[in-house]
């Protein structure tokens, strides 16, 4: 009977650290841009030559009638990697007054732009774009 009771508490013991090491980076995902591995982009070639859904979309938003490259936002492809989900620093170097509200706001605690705003099809707010 001690045996089964042991086994069971070491059971839920690792199952309880398999949870916190799971929603851990979830968490630093918030503040800190999510890499993830890219080939390098052969010579002549852009992103657009093998995400064309991700330029449409993009194209559509208000960062592509603005022309801004995708290397602003996902860095350069240069250590086989890239910033998949940038940090809300990245979003910051623009819109400063924007994250410095997200900051402040109580409510959005830990989330970031794109927590509420898809990055290649968002669309500005409805206040803001009444206040224009």
């Amino acid at each position: 009977m001690k045996i089964r009771r042991v086994f069971l508490v070491c059971s839920v013991v690792l199952v309880l650290i398999v949870l916190a090491l799971a929603v851990q980076p979830a968490m630093a995902q918030k503040t800190h841009a999510t890499q993830k591995r890219h080939g390098a982009i052969p010579a002549g070639k852009t992103c657009i030559d093998c995400h064309k859904a991700k330029f449409a979309e993009w194209k559509a938003s208000p960062h592509g009638a603005n022309d801004v490259q995708c290397t602003a936002c996902h860095g350069e492809v240069t250590a086989q990697s890239v910033a998949a989900t940038p940090a809300l620093s990245t979003c910051e170097t623009c819109h400063a007054e924007q994250a410095a509200q997200l900051k402040s706001d109580a409510f959005m605690k830990g989330k970031t732009c794109v927590t509420c705003h898809p990055p290649h099809t968002f669309k500005p707010h409805k206040k803001a774009a009444a206040a224009k």
